[in-house]
């Protein structure tokens, strides 16, 4: 009996042994093929077009600074077809009602305001109305500068510049922009704005006024003009809120209020 116990002990032991060992793994077989596309899914539906209204505020002076009457100031989306429009109130206030959502361009105009635009305003729609904010726009300016010349100190880096203003009505102040180019006659729509400045009567009721003031060097170089360059010059009548507007088709920031007729033009060499 112990002998068969002995026997049975070494045959376990090498059923043991066998069951450890594992053998040396084959490479893998090729891949499958791979399976079909499936059909595609059909398209989502669209998003919601919701329509609201926009609502703003208008504040028309006159080139003065004085507050206008606020109502029949009319407020266009651009490229509307049908039209959309709406009128201010006496309060200033417009409704733009119903308009669908999206981006859209404004213009604000009245008989003897300057014409003012806004690009890119969003409107999302629903039962909140989108704020458009209060908007300040003035008179076309009334004062011409009817005389101009400039006159060059190198010595001293400065250039003198005498205007004559003229206005139709005694203003509170004689005001104007003065813009220089490259190309004549210098203007809002090939140059740049130098500067604004305004001078006041020396006595009641005038209506015309002359007076001089220095431009130093660095006026010029900060605008782009180096020293020793021919800049041609032209000053506008102004008005005491010179507002603008950036146009995107031009990159140029637009000036409405500036009076359309240009100084006689003076062309100098940058000291």
């Amino acid at each position: 009996m112990r002998h068969i116990s002995k026997f049975a002990c070494i045959v376990f032991g090498a059923a043991v042994l066998l069951t450890g060992c594992k053998g040396k793994d084959g490479d893998p077989g090729p891949a499958g093929a791979a399976g079909a596309t499936g059909t595609q899914g059909p398209t989502g539906t669209s998003g919601q077009n919701l329509t609201g209204n926009l609502i703003g505020y208008v504040n028309p002076i006159n080139e003065n600074g004085t507050l206008l009457s606020k109502s029949g100031v009319t407020v266009s989306i651009d490229g509307a077809n049908p039209a959309i429009t709406a009128t201010t109130d006496v309060d200033g206030k417009y409704t733009l009602a119903n308009v669908r959502n999206g981006t859209y361009n404004l213009t604000y105009s009245r008989a003897g305001l300057a014409t003012f635009r806004r690009f890119g305003l969003g409107h999302v729609g629903g039962d909140q109305p989108t704020y458009l904010g209060t908007l300040t726009i003035t008179q076309v300016s009334t004062q011409t500068v009817t005389g101009f010349s400039a006159v060059p100190n190198t010595g001293a880096g400065t250039v003198m510049l005498t205007f004559t203003i003229s206005s139709p009505t005694p203003p509170s102040a004689f005001r104007y922009a003065l813009y220089a180019s490259a190309t004549s006659p210098a203007g809002p729509t090939n140059g740049i704005l130098l500067f604004t400045g305004n001078v006041f009567p020396t006595t009641s009721g005038m209506n015309t006024l002359t007076f001089s003031t220095t431009v130093n060097r660095i006026t010029f170089t900060n605008a782009g003009f180096a020293s020793g360059t021919t800049v041609n010059l032209a000053a506008y009548g102004s008005t005491s809120l010179l507002f603008s507007y950036p146009d995107p088709s031009t990159g140029r920031f637009v000036y409405p209020a500036l009076n359309t007729t240009a100084s006689p033009t003076a062309t100098i060499v940058v000291p």
